[in-house]
């Protein structure tokens, strides 16, 4: 299963990258956070939807005063990442 989980709000400059990264630590899963140049993160995590689910909770819950709106969109396929990783995309 492979989740794009676009957050918006004040997220670029904060942090919002290097908190998901420590929060994806925990859980079996591959993908990537990186800057986007509209202003918003964008978070692709490939595994099980159960960890999936569990992993954007927790982003969700750690990083509440800065995000104010989300868009998530999953479907089923092969994993495209061996880790996790924070990709430095230039805004």
């Amino acid at each position: 299963m492979r989740t794009r989980i676009l957050y918006f709000g004040r997220v670029q400059g904060v942090g919002f990258r290097w908190n998901v990264a420590e929060i994806v630590k925990s859980f079996q899963l591959t993908g990537l956070v990186q800057n986007l140049p509209n202003g918003s993160v964008e978070v692709v995590l490939e595994g099980t939807d159960s960890e999936i689910k569990k992993a954007s909770v927790a982003i969700d819950r750690k990083m509440k005063g800065y995000w104010t709106n989300k868009e998530m969109e999953s479907k089923e396929g092969e994993a495209h990442f061996s880790d996790f990783s924070i990709e430095r995309r230039n805004r």
